[in-house]
């Protein structure tokens, strides 16, 4: 043992001597801005997983699909295209796929608000940390924070020096990716960044019948102007611009006899069936076209005690979508050019006072304007193929009568345009009561009014339109009416914090959020429109420690989360379209714990563990018995990296695991061939010094075929489709910095 201990000691003194890994030592003070004011992440009293650009770097991440396996609280699942994507926190969240129905996780970048998900789902560039807040954030983050919130801070610019990187990424699937940053001085007051990326690689959804699907060719990029003219005045303007062009997001699938028997009749080449081959043929290409644009203007004048600050932010975005509803290569029902618009205008002003003194405060107000599109005058995206009698005919066993229901050209057109304006105020203060005990108080009021201007038209002409009764009339009721609702309501926060030494802190909070309410969108079952807001109360108690010379820190919050009218995202009875309801109450109670070590200089170790008890308590979801989806009882992570030098710089070996014990990905379709657990696997070995990183990695390194959605059976072919995560996929990344 002596021998042993002796043998760590030699090798942890040689590898201190290197000068890239003497800043391992110890671990580094992490300043957050989730309370919006810099302190560090182990002061204060909220739960927030923070990873750094170091982190960022070293781990591979390039979307937010890659930052939730790294934490255990947050999970994403995406299917249609990337606009219907969820993101959940401690279980609860919900799918964008009808454009008024807002997220539960509100996604920040720079302080600015996000009003889709969708918006942060492309490539994460130039990032110099990423939060993500677990629990409702209604005092400071406002409406659609019930959940939590996940935010981006991107680099700021440098007035010091120039500086900048450039990164080239190669791998399979022909993957290419070029990214680059330049940042520096113009003058003593005035400095500027650039930065950027182009990303393309081929579908890995195999299809024997046209392009494989899942592919992107996408590209971004931000600029930012700092000026300085004060030390009391700084203004920074932000701008940027995202197009995506991708054939996300194709499903695997598996189809019935009455569509694999067409397509023997018709010569077309069958598939194995097997949802989890990476291999499906479709005769309508999934398409998914964005173009975004950007700007904000922030403005900071420091008083002798408090800072002012002005947040002014501006987006507008169309995309349209495409995608073969049937999954198949037959002609039975697709959406093509599915298209959608959206503008947001906000604005916050904020006067937040400095740490000195047993009293801080910080006040403000905020102000959003947003207007969401779909379809237009004559825009039909849903179409009826030349198929769907055969098929449908077939699977319902009326064989030609199923042409009394649906004919060939059946559409729907849509005209909508949604509108919400909102307006809060909002307060929050904390007094030191003594060095050791400090109380903080919050209270927010927030007032919406939205409208919405809902045209659905379904169009048939089979027999049972005369009465209603038609396949596109049941799947998009139609609707020629405004809508309009108000509502306002406050959300607080009250939490007491106990800084037992300078390495340990408790605390114990009560925090409130709430999410809109709003109008369905062209699936509405019947006259069922107007759904209503979700309030969320949280309970919790946490510890946040460091010891052994800060070598290793633990974080741990216990907590339990009321749900109060549900919003529940669901798929209609045909299996097409969805509608959102106040279906139930639900509850969210757990455990969650965060680890970082570094036992020697030479290793560095990070991991969370989560245990959830998530369940529906009242109304219809709760009587019929179905699980909270995407809420496992154990999720979990571990990363490690091996630090050696080498040469003039250092070799390292990075290896994150993550896991999802058995749960459900489908709201309302849970039988129990859909349940199914989910391992991943990343791998990265690089080398790297003061101006060169050079790495080879591997994610899904054992390749696990997994289904972030299952969709229930379509009843007029009884398809059933997965959304899988990528398969394994391995490439180099060369990175110089200057």
């Amino acid at each position: 043992m002596r021998i042993l201990q002796t043998t760590v000691t030699a090798i942890a003194l040689w590898l201190s001597s290197n000068a890239v890994l003497a800043q391992h030592a110890a671990l580094e003070e992490v300043i957050v801005t989730a309370t919006k004011r810099a302190e560090s992440l182990q002061d204060i009293p909220v739960t927030v997983n923070a990873l750094s650009a170091n982190t960022i770097q070293e781990a591979g991440i390039n979307d937010i699909v890659d930052v939730a396996a790294l934490v255990p609280a947050l999970t994403v699942s995406t299917n249609i295209n990337p606009f219907a994507s969820a993101l959940r926190i401690r279980g609860f969240g919900t799918s964008q796929n009808d454009p008024s129905l807002e997220a539960s996780v509100a996604f920040i970048v720079d302080g600015v608000y996000m009003g889709r998900s969708g918006l942060g789902m492309s490539d994460l560039t130039d990032i110099e940390r990423i939060e993500v807040l677990q629990g409702p954030q209604g005092t400071l983050y406002g409406k659609n924070s019930n959940a939590g919130v996940v935010s981006v801070i991107t680099k700021s610019p440098n007035r010091e020096e120039t500086e900048g990187y450039v990164e080239a990424s190669l791998g399979d699937y022909s993957l290419q990716k070029y990214e680059g940053s330049v940042t520096g001085p113009i003058s003593d007051s005035v400095a500027y960044l650039l930065s950027g990326s182009w990303h393309e690689y081929d579908g890995w959804l195999e299809s024997d019948t046209g392009d494989d699907l899942n592919a992107a060719k996408d590209w971004n990029i931000r600029s930012k102007l700092l000026w300085q003219p004060t030390e009391e005045l700084t203004a920074q303007l932000t701008a940027s611009h995202v197009d995506r062009n991708t054939s996300c997001c194709g499903a695997d699938a598996t189809q019935t006899a009455a569509v694999t028997d067409q397509l023997i009749a018709q010569g077309l080449p069958v598939p194995k069936n097997d949802a989890f081959d990476y291999k499906n043929n479709v005769d309508v290409d999934s398409n998914f076209d964005l173009q975004s644009d950007a700007a904000n203007i922030k403005l900071d004048y420091e008083f002798d005690t408090a800072t002012l600050t002005s947040l002014s932010s501006w987006n507008k975005y169309d995309y349209k979508s495409s995608t073969d509803a049937d999954r198949s290569d037959l002609s039975i029902l697709a959406v093509v050019d599915d298209k959608y618009t959206g503008e947001l205008w906000t604005q916050e002003l904020r006067l937040t006072s400095d740490l000195d003194g047993p009293l801080q405060y910080m006040l403000g107000s905020f102000y959003a304007w947003e207007q969401l599109t779909r379809g237009g005058s004559g825009d039909a995206g849903v179409i009826v193929g030349e198929d769907m009698i055969a098929v449908g005919g077939a699977q319902t066993g009326l064989g030609p009568a199923f042409g009394v229901l649906a004919q060939p050209g059946d559409t729907v057109f849509l005209d909508n345009k949604w509108t919400t304006e909102s307006f809060a105020t909002f307060g929050q203060t904390t007094y030191n009561i003594t060095e050791q005990w400090a109380t903080t108080l919050g209270l927010r009021y927030t007032r919406e009014d939205k409208s919405a201007d809902r045209c659905s038209g379904p169009y048939s002409t089979a027999a049972a339109a005369a009465v209603g009764g038609a396949l596109v009339q049941r799947a998009f009721a139609p609707v020629d009416n405004d809508f309009h609702r108000n509502a306002d309501g406050f959300t607080w926060l009250a939490n007491l914090t106990w800084f037992m030494t300078d390495e340990t802190m408790l605390f114990t909070s009560i925090t409130t959020g709430s999410k809109s309410g709003g109008f369905n969108g062209v699936a509405g079952e019947g006259a069922q429109r107007e759904f209503d807001d979700e309030d969320t109360t949280n309970y919790e108690l946490g510890i946040k420690s460091q010891w052994l010379d800060n070598r290793l820190q633990v974080n741990a919050s216990a907590f339990y989360t009321e749900f109060d009218e549900l919003q529940f995202l669901a798929q209609q009875s045909t299996g097409v379209g969805t509608f959102v309801s106040n279906a139930a109450q639900g509850t969210s109670s757990g455990v969650d714990l965060s680890v970082n070590a570094a036992p020697w200089d030479f290793l560095l170790l990070s991991g969370g563990l989560q245990y959830l008890d998530a369940q529906y308590t009242e109304g219809e979801l709760e009587a019929l018995d179905f699980e909270v989806p995407y809420a496992p009882d154990w999720t979990g992570n571990i990363s490690a990296t091996l630090l050696l030098p080498l040469a003039d710089g250092v070799t390292y070996l990075r290896g994150d695991y993550s896991f999802m014990s058995d749960h459900f990905n489908n709201p309302t379709y849970q039988p129990a061939s859909a349940e199914q657990d989910q391992t991943l696997v990343n791998v990265r070995l690089g080398w790297r010094n003061t101006e060169w990183d050079a790495a080879l990695w591997v994610k899904n390194a054992t390749d696990e075929a997994y289904s972030s959605l299952t969709a229930a059976p379509i009843a007029y072919s009884g398809t059933e489709a997965e959304w899988l995560q990528a398969p394994r996929t391995y490439g180099v990344t060369v990175r110089y910095s200057y």
